[in-house]
């Protein structure tokens, strides 16, 4: 799949699909800015891998899981600085 065919294809499905992935990911972590940030960062791999492994076949579940995935990250991550600096 060429890579304009796949931004076509992140850029159909994030428009139709954008207020719920939003309101999703802002109900599971109660963020609407980490919601944004991490939509974002979902959108970033999908333009990166969809060109490579193709659309899957449920492309807003992917966006999904993979923004859940990148938010959990963040965190753990922050989480983790956070205890590091009331050490010091």
């Amino acid at each position: 799949m060429n890579e304009q065919r796949a931004a076509r294809s992140v850029e159909a499905v994030f428009r139709e699909g954008r207020s719920r992935l939003l309101a999703l990911l802002a109900n599971r972590f109660g963020d609407l800015d980490l919601a944004e940030e991490i939509a974002s960062d979902a959108i970033e791999v999908a333009l990166e891998r969809w060109p490579v492994d193709g659309v899957p076949g449920k492309p807003l579940a992917w966006l999904l899981t993979t923004a859940r995935r990148k938010a959990v990250d963040r965190i753990r991550r922050d989480r983790a600085y956070a205890e590091r600096l009331a050490v010091l």
